[in-house]
């Protein structure tokens, strides 16, 4: 017997996060955004088992001063 094929959907977002960031933290803004970028990856698994990728990428990080 054949396994059921399940439907998927590709849905695309564009997301902007406003964050605060201290220079003195150790990371550099880039740094900063990666570790963003993977703990937003990680939440959108935790929040729906449907959620079977993710697919993320980094277009900009620009200082808001």
């Amino acid at each position: 017997m054949d396994p059921i094929a399940v439907p998927k959907l590709t849905v695309s977002f564009a997301v902007d996060l406003e964050v605060e960031y201290d220079s003195f933290g150790g990371k550099t803004p880039e740094q900063l955004a990666e570790t963003l970028q993977d703990e937003l990856d990680d939440l959108l698994f935790e929040v729906n088992p449907g959620v079977v990728g993710v697919f993320t990428t980094l277009t900009a990080v620009d200082s808001n001063d």
